[in-house]
């Protein structure tokens, strides 16, 4: 044991020296956890643990043990990291300052991997490369995890492709496209060349089906590899998404942003295209239709317009009960707009009127009923001819309360005529009559002339005159049917 150390609780106030060299050479184009796993075992060594272990490491970075040895061995390609020991596994880091001074002084030593290195170079012929591309290549091992072997192919691909110089960056971005698509043996590559040589004849078809007779460009090859892997559209589907660029100028930015829409529906083959676009069409001309029936004729629907067709589709409402809430709104409205629209419709709902059929029952209902008020209007003296919503929830009084036939509401009526207020006298004749449990036109008339008998023969006073006209609130509060469609005016 040593006779002077430190206290075992200063390594929480002390600080790492990290070069900056390192944060502007190294961390800045490396995986952040790799950054973190070099900082802590950079702290480690400055402070270290008496027992130490890859799954102990691997636990404090909240790492698995795969990734920590991945995170080492990408280290050591970049010199900053060596392998020390195997079993146990043991490594030595230094400083970014240390290889620096490491390399001033033997600037031929290779800290990377000679052989893949050399066989690299030898895919690529008399092609320079710098510090810079043989970092990226690395990389691709390193980071992205492609075997060498892969590596090298992807490269002599790359070099057939461009029948010369090999961009780095296009091979950096085949190398990701590679990486994702969990490319790992020769057989692999073998697949995705195929699938890159089908690729370019689709491609090809397509911007010939656009009009463009020509090679494409590495950015519509992007364009296209993006619309396929990223967003899950089938070849098919996007040569179907062709027939919406003839509303405009047919090029791949211009169905990149159709596709863009599309993507957002959920629309990745061309059945769930064909069908996503023939609802778009038919909620388009509901729209359309309702606009006119509004008196807005030509208006080009607006999001919002749109918004609430789909909505109402969505709930279930067919198209005729739609367009009946639109005459009914429009009827009483000069501007109205789809809210009212909308409001009318529920309105109907909450009143158990759900379709096209249950309105125009009702509406059929309700001028039968009409006709009918019109003849007690003309029984009765009074002076009116269109029937309100008050009308008809008095007729509904009389005949489902007072249980009075059509009948005996004519009689009633024509009891009623020359009173000051006719309504009010049929309804309390009818109650009345209700009350003595009088259902049929004999019984009612023989009432009725006992009841002038009466009154003839004993003077009415002012008081009574009054209570047999008069008709109270509490009487009209009992109308329990509310109209259920604003129809006044059909006949």
């Amino acid at each position: 044991m040593a006779i002077v150390q430190f206290d075992d609780s200063i390594a929480m106030n002390d600080a790492t020296p990290v070069d900056n060299l390192f944060i502007s050479e190294y961390m800045l184009r490396a995986p952040g956890d790799y950054v973190k796993a070099y900082l802590y075992a950079l702290m480690l060594c400055h402070h270290p643990r008496e027992r130490q272990s890859m799954e102990a490491l691997a636990k404090d970075l909240d790492m698995n043990s795969e990734e920590l040895e991945k995170a080492f061995r990408y280290w050591i390609r970049e010199g900053l990291v060596r392998q020390t020991g195997d079993n146990p596994v043991c490594y030595a880091v230094l400083t970014a300052s240390q290889v620096a001074f490491n390399r001033a002084m033997n600037p031929g030593e290779q800290v990377y991997n000679r052989r893949f290195t050399e066989e690299v170079q030898r895919v690529l012929g008399k092609q320079v490369l710098s510090f810079q591309d043989l970092q990226k290549i690395y990389d691709w091992v390193d980071v992205l995890d492609l075997p060498e072997e892969v590596v090298i192919m992807l490269l002599q691909n790359e070099r057939k492709a461009s029948k010369g110089r090999v961009s780095i960056s296009i091979a950096d971005s085949r190398a990701k496209e590679w990486a994702k698509a969990g490319v790992r043996t020769v057989e692999d590559v073998e697949k995705m060349i195929i699938l890159g040589k089908e690729r370019e004849r689709e491609l090809q078809k397509l911007l010939t089906r656009l009009g463009q007779r020509r090679l494409p460009s590495l950015d519509e090859k992007e364009l296209y590899r993006k619309w396929l892997d990223d967003w899950g559209f089938t070849p098919e589907a996007v040569q179907e998404a062709c027939r919406e660029t003839t509303k405009g100028t047919p090029t791949m930015a211009y169905l990149d942003g159709i596709l863009m829409r599309q993507h957002q529906m959920g629309w990745h083959d061309v059945k769930a295209m064909k069908q996503g676009m023939s609802e778009q069409r038919t909620v388009r001309e509901l729209a359309k239709q309702v606009l006119q029936g509004l008196g807005r004729a030509g208006s080009v629907p607006s999001d919002d317009d749109i918004g609430y067709v789909i909505e109402w589709q969505e709930k279930g409402y067919e198209d005729a009960f739609v367009l009946y809430a639109v005459r009914a709104v429009h009827r009483r409205l000069n501007h109205a707009g789809l809210d009212e629209v909308d409001s009318q419709l529920s309105r109907w709902v909450e009143k158990g009127l759900g379709s096209a059929a249950a309105v125009q029952q009702e509406a059929e209902r309700t001028r039968e009923r009409n006709q009918f008020l019109r003849g007690v209007f003309e029984k009765a003296s009074v002076d009116k001819q269109r029937p309100s919503e008050n009308d008809r929830n008095t007729l509904s009084r009389w005949e489902n309360e007072y249980g009075m036939s059509r009948d005996l509401i004519l009689l009633a009526a024509e009891y009623a005529s020359g009173r000051p207020s006719p309504m009010d006298a049929m309804n309390i004749i009818l109650k009345d009559w209700a009350a003595k449990g009088i259902h049929n036109a004999d019984a009612a008339r023989a009432e009725h002339n006992q009841h002038v008998q009466a009154q003839t023969q004993k003077p009415q006073t002012k008081a009574a005159q009054e209570e047999f006209i008069r008709h109270t609130d509490e009487e009209w509060d009992r109308a329990s049917l509310a109209a259920v469609v604003d129809l006044d005016g059909e006949d």
